[in-house]
């Protein structure tokens, strides 16, 4: 048994498909709402660093784009972001939907994970909708595995939603973790960009309104924050790829626009601690998403 006396500190990256719930594991380990979550696919799009500040240890949890087999410069992009995020780093959570059967992306992402040789925790989440493909996924892992088998230190079924054997799974990270001091100021909770906290607070409103007739086609960028006397100042331009989607985003009367800044504002005042006053404006640029110079503005180390 090691020494749980030692302080202990690590990156830790979440691994997955789309919408399993990495993010919502993120959010209720960490105590803090620090990366956007919604039903549809592909919600993070950037490497969020969430810090869990515990009294033995610091776990610094890289929340990574869900890998998935679509191509497009902005899939391209998202798959390789979240292959980079397994460099380097301490140990995994491979989180999984067991209420989903596994699909073509979860051997491609047990292939990934077996070329990697940090610790792994294989998160089962969603036990609160069913357990119905619990043990498919634990067949399928131990096919592909084989000699790898070990590499995964602990199977735990979860809840993220409802918050089922978080306690475990936290202290199974603590324990593989290396002694080593904290990286952040222990009053830290996330290591990101404002403007991009914003944007995303902005395009997850959105995301909860549309549901699935605009979101991929759909981008926010934080163009201004300066403050005006007790107030900051917000102005951020929502990027669509067709007229027809612009008319969707701003509404009837631009009801629907209005709607998404009144949703995001109190977020938005809770993170800096006084009154916003939220621009939102609605731009059409063609194929943004296949535009490296354009992916490149709103975040994304490409």
């Amino acid at each position: 048994m090691e020494d749980k006396s030692k302080f202990r500190c690590g990156f830790v990256t979440l691994f997955g498909r789309p919408n399993v719930g990495k993010s919502t594991l993120v959010n209720a380990l960490v105590g803090e709402k620090v990366s956007i979550v919604s039903s549809v696919p592909q919600t993070t799009r950037y490497l969020v660093r969430a810090i869990l500040n515990l009294p033995q240890a610091q776990v610094v949890f890289v929340d990574v784009p869900g890998f998935h087999l679509f191509r497009h410069k902005l899939c391209h992009y998202l798959n390789q972001a979240a292959r980079q995020a397994l460099e380097g780093i301490d140990a995994v959570v491979y989180v999984v939907d067991v209420s989903r059967m596994p699909q073509r992306e979860e051997r491609a992402i047990v292939k990934i994970l077996l070329q990697q040789d940090a610790p792994l925790i294989m998160a089962l989440n969603k036990i609160d909708l069913s357990k119905r493909y619990l043990s498919d996924y634990l067949e399928l892992w131990r096919e592909l595995a084989q000699d790898k088998y070990p590499l995964v230190k602990y199977f735990i079924p979860i809840s993220a939603r409802r918050g089922d054997n978080l306690a475990a799974l936290q202290e199974a990270l603590v324990e593989i973790l290396p002694p080593q001091q904290a990286y952040y100021p222990t009053p830290d909770r996330v290591d990101f960009p404002l403007e991009l906290r914003i944007a995303d607070i902005i395009r997850e409103a959105f995301f909860r309104r549309l549901a699935k007739e605009v979101p991929h086609d759909l981008a926010v960028y934080v163009d201004e924050i300066s403050s005006q006397n007790d107030r900051v100042y917000i102005r951020a331009v929502v990027y669509v790829n067709r007229a027809s989607q612009k008319a969707i985003v701003l509404g009837k009367k631009g009801n629907l626009i209005k709607e998404v800044g009144i949703r995001s504002r109190p977020q938005i005042e809770k993170i800096l601690a006084k009154k916003v006053f939220l621009d939102l404006k609605v731009k059409i640029l063609a194929r943004w998403s296949s535009n490296l110079r354009i992916l490149r503005q709103l975040g994304l180390n490409i």
